[in-house]
């Protein structure tokens, strides 16, 4: 029956409770925001009422959302379904932008890249979001089929680059300043080691963005300003086919890490040392 938009009242207390607990835990850490996405939804027509659900739901985050520190964001994840089958409160990031407006400037839209229908331009809501400065962060990850939460470019990597591309425009643009953006991986790593999985997670984010800052963006410009599309796909495919790898690499030295940090941390065997600290039982709950 849901969560935040739940027709109990008493139940929406109680959620908003949960989210008043974390907020608390949160300060205790240092955080400065709090990221909400609800499973809120329906499996049949006719079994919730579609403006009733969003307007307890906008009342339950407004509540969240005057809990929470004055210097702290409100991040409010969509998604268009899963576990629901026919509708979800908060669908899509018109919906989610919506709701950020009408609570206040201090919240904004969260992008999960798996929270999308299959072939949908994630790097156009990118742009969307930034033209109105609503763009609150991103959980980084890939899908084939929905939200499979796979590793970031394991899937769909020329995504991931345009993505970059629009946000590196956006910010030299002044449209949303870059450190105004929160930074996330969201996948899931329940089947190998999960820090395997997070330094591939980061190498691919790393190379992306990378590639991104090749593109000549006075030739782009220019370009789209002509209307020359098969020039400006080129310029593009340029700055994507360049294999950055060894630029990427020799700024890690320079910042006093290791080149390739994947070979370095099985080379030290960092997964036997952990597994030796903290004893059979904790590797044993991870797989």
């Amino acid at each position: 029956m849901g969560s935040l938009g739940n027709a109990d009242k008493a139940i929406r207390s109680e959620a908003i409770a949960h989210n008043e607990d974390v907020i608390n835990i949160g300060k205790k850490l240092g955080s400065k925001g709090l990221t909400v996405w609800m499973a809120d939804g329906s499996n049949f027509p006719g079994q919730s009422k579609f403006r009733s659900t969003l307007e307890w739901t906008e009342e339950s985050l407004r509540e969240i959302y005057e809990f929470m520190p004055s210097d702290w964001g409100l991040l409010l994840d969509y998604k268009p379904y899963k576990p629901n089958c026919y509708h979800t409160v908060v669908p899509d990031w018109g919906t989610s932008s919506m709701l950020a407006k009408r609570l206040g400037s201090r919240a904004k839209v969260l992008v999960d890249l798996g929270h999308h229908l299959p072939k949908t331009n994630i790097e156009q809501i990118v742009a969307t979001l930034m033209y109105q400065n609503l763009l609150a962060g991103f959980h980084f990850n890939d899908s084939k089929y929905g939200d499979d939460d796979l590793n970031p470019s394991s899937i769909n990597s020329y995504q991931l680059f345009l993505i970059f591309c629009e946000l590196i425009g956006g910010d030299q643009d002044g449209a949303q300043a870059w450190d105004s953006i929160s930074w996330m991986i969201d996948a899931s790593y329940n089947t190998q080691d999960p820090l395997v999985d997070l330094i591939q997670a980061l190498e691919s984010i790393t190379i992306a963005y990378a590639k991104a800052m090749l593109v000549d963006r006075k030739k782009l410009h220019d370009c789209q300003q002509n209307g020359e599309g098969s020039q400006a796909q080129e310029i593009l495919q340029i700055a994507y086919l360049t294999d950055v790898r060894p630029l990427v690499c020799e700024a890690r030295v320079r910042a006093g890490g290791a080149a390739e940090p994947l070979e370095a941390y099985r080379t030290l065997m960092i997964r036997n040392k952990l597994v030796h600290e903290r004893g059979a039982k904790s590797y044993n709950s991870i797989f």
